[in-house]
């Protein structure tokens, strides 16, 4: 097996032509399973989904104070659903997987987070999936000033405010939030999905995350290298050839340019031997 070059594996992706018609990021994320694994029992995740939605609704009928209703709805998410991260030795793309996370109430801080995000968004919080140090937390505004940032893991809830007086020098010493939304939400769970699934060698369900992404990015050179190194290993060297050059036409200065050109090299020389 040859060598992956590369190491970003919390990549983000900015989309400026949103289409705000799209479904919910997360409707998306759970149909998309179906795409690598036919037997994932959607109707089966939906139906749940729906279950908790319909709970939060009546949630939402009972307290109007939107900071006692966030701590019931959290604890209803953490104590009487139980959803946590496992302690358990299960493969990063199942933990990644909302139809597992959905049935078994235990997911990656990903899943958790996008689903936590979409249940406060059911209550009518103003809240975003955002990422801070690479890690994936949820944002609930409050104000233009005030809100939460909680921890998918466990719901740990970090107040902010930020003072009227505050100068920019000041905010440069903020921990800095990167806040995605719909489209870009769905893309990180598949780029997430795409390097789980390359880190168990699952190489054609992670070519099928890469189509996925290259059908919303289209001629997207890193996803380009991406599909060229997994047509690699699924034994496709000229395919894998025209990608791999792709990218280095349309990146000359990468840092991994010089061992993409070995292994363009290396599937030229395979291509020689074979005829």
């Amino acid at each position: 097996m040859t060598t992956p070059w590369f190491e970003d594996e919390n990549e983000t992706y900015q989309d400026e032509n949103y289409d705000a018609f799209v479904p919910a990021a997360l409707y998306r994320c759970i149909s998309a399973e179906a795409k690598w694994d036919p037997q994932a029992l959607l109707s089966q995740s939906f139906a749940t989904l729906s279950e908790f939605e319909n709970q939060i609704t009546e949630l939402c009928q009972q307290q109007d104070d939107i900071h006692d209703r966030l701590d019931t709805l959290l604890d209803m998410f953490y104590t009487k659903w139980m959803f946590s991260v496992s302690s358990l030795k299960v493969p990063e793309y199942t933990l990644n997987s909302f139809t597992y996370t959905l049935a078994m109430r235990s997911g990656s801080p990903t899943t958790l987070g996008i689903l936590l995000c979409h249940l406060l968004q059911h209550a009518d919080y103003d809240a975003s999936v955002c990422i801070s140090n690479n890690d994936v937390n949820v944002h609930v505004a409050i104000s233009d000033e005030e809100g939460y940032v909680l921890e998918p893991s466990s719901g740990q809830q970090s107040w902010y405010i930020i003072p009227e007086n505050a100068s920019e020098e000041n905010g440069d010493e903020q921990e800095p939030l990167e806040l995605i939304f719909d489209e870009d939400v769905y893309k990180l769970y598949l780029a997430q999905q795409k390097w789980a699934f390359i880190s168990e060698n699952k190489f054609g369900h992670a070519l099928t995350c890469v189509e996925m992404l290259m059908e919303m990015l289209g001629d997207d050179p890193y996803e380009r290298r991406d599909r060229g190194y997994l047509l690699n290993q699924l034994d496709c060297p000229k395919m894998a050839r025209d990608d791999l050059q792709f990218f280095i036409d349309e990146c000359p200065d990468d840092p991994a340019i010089e061992i993409i050109q070995h292994q363009i090299e290396e599937l030229e020389d395979n291509n020689k031997t074979h005829h």
